[in-house]
């Protein structure tokens, strides 16, 4: 009965925390600033030494205690946009043809659509003509526009404008596509502006703005470009391939179960088209397993060089890749393997004194991170999250087999199998005995 509870409190021990002593890696953190929150990216030795599925990532303080940590989960896609662009503004007298005197003569270079001339041709128009409205050529632009900013003449004092916008491509045709207010006020040496007019995003070669002032005079207009969401930055790895077992198989080792977002395959020659089937496993022994096809190429056209871009493939973690090459295709040397991965961020509490820690490393460590929103107060202040760094990491003798057998299974699971192996044990020790008592 005594081994029996011995072998009880040994499956229970990995459902406790652990000591730092007891991981196999850590890194120094170095947190920046007093902020009782940061987050700090974790090294390419995670993924290469920690348990599969993270949960032995620790972070401890001085005194060896773990602080309380949550993933930081994916960060949401940044909005920015291109610089934005000067227009070329062209002011009219009028908005309709006068009877006998035809309409505006416009001139447009028919390559690429720019208006390079405008001149009215109205009866009344003469050199004091004030203009009526001004015409905007965008044909220039690369990018679906989301607004426009003014620079006008403002009279001294305050000034408020009421502005409407039409976009056209042909000049004959029209459409509103936005109206508001360009606002400027003085005030003891004070001056307040609100000089954009904002609308949908969309493509147009011109823009035709009128207004609703006796006067009004453009000095400069320039158009803002729609925003983008960008992806947060990757890392690069480019990894060597190697001949695989069969004609026209090709293997790669990232050292590490990388995170793997982007993929693309660089052939050895030039004017080389590769079409190939990708498979992925865990470990050397592990069977391949069909990830995806694509095909890649490295091209010289015009004098230079083309390649394939990489493909997005979401987020595959593995760190043995095969490319099986099609039929008809040919490599001659290995091609070189370029993938994009983004890293996982922790965010932690600077409990207690530092210098702090990062450890992993224990094939019977459980999770002990937090949800985010249990550790972060859910209040009305926003909480600052300092940006920490991580420093070498110091790593231990590799894992045994057994070490990475039990690394791979689920500690609870290992407790019950222990109590059910346990149980029988202590069975059969009852029925040898009272066999051997007869």
């Amino acid at each position: 009965m005594k081994y029996a509870i011995a072998l009880l409190l040994a499956a229970a021990l990995p459902l406790h925390a652990q000591p730092p002593s007891q991981f196999r890696a850590s890194a120094p953190v170095e947190v920046s600033g007093k902020d009782a929150l940061h987050e700090v990216e974790l090294p390419f030795e995670v993924f290469r030494d920690a348990r599969r599925d993270l949960a032995d990532v620790r972070i401890f303080n001085a005194k060896g205690d773990a602080v309380p940590m949550a993933w930081a989960g994916v960060p949401p896609p940044q909005l920015e946009s291109s610089p934005p662009i000067e227009l070329p503004f062209f002011p009219i007298s009028t908005l309709e043809a006068v009877p006998g005197a035809g309409a505006p003569e416009v001139t447009v270079r028919a390559a690429d659509g720019t208006l390079v001339f405008l001149k009215g041709k109205q009866a009344a128009a003469t050199a004091k003509s004030k203009p009526r409205a001004y015409l905007l050529d965008a044909s220039k632009a690369t990018e679906r526009l989301r607004g426009l900013v003014f620079d006008w003449q403002a009279a001294p004092g305050s000034e408020v404008v009421n502005v409407a916008v039409e976009s056209s491509d042909d000049l004959k045709t029209w459409s509103a596509v936005g109206a508001g207010s360009l606002v400027r006020l003085e005030n003891a040496g004070r001056t307040l502006a609100q000089p954009r007019i904002e609308f949908a995003p969309l493509k147009a070669k011109y823009f035709r703005v009128t207004w609703n002032t006796p006067t009004f005079t453009l000095n400069a207009v320039r158009a803002e470009n729609e925003r983008r969401g960008v992806a947060p930055k990757r890392h690069a790895l480019s990894v060597p391939g190697k001949a695989g077992s069969q004609a026209g198989d090709f293997t790669y080792d990232l050292g590490a179960r990388l995170p793997v977002e982007t993929l693309r395959l660089v052939p050895a020659e030039t004017n080389s088209v590769l079409s190939t089937a990708i498979y992925t496993r865990e470990k050397a022994d592990d069977p391949w397993r069909l990830f995806a096809t694509a095909s890649f190429y490295r091209l010289q056209r015009d004098g230079a060089e083309v390649q394939s871009p990489p493909i997005e493939i979401g987020r595959r973690a593995a760190r043995h890749w095969l490319v099986r090459l099609a039929a008809g295709s040919s490599a001659g040397a290995p091609p070189s393997m370029e993938i994009g991965w983004r890293g996982v961020s922790v965010i932690f509490v600077a409990q207690g004194e530092g210098p702090f820690h990062v450890a992993f490393g224990n094939a019977q460590a459980t999770s002990s991170a937090l949800t985010l929103d249990q550790l972060v107060p859910t209040t009305p202040t926003a909480m600052n999250i300092g940006t920490a760094k991580v420093g070498a990491v110091r790593a231990g003798p590799p894992p045994t087999r057994w070490e990475q057998i039990v690394g791979e299974m689920n500690p609870r699971r290992i407790a019950l199998w222990t109590i059910l192996v346990t149980g029988v044990a202590g069975l059969g020790f009852m029925a040898w005995r009272l066999a051997k008592a007869k």
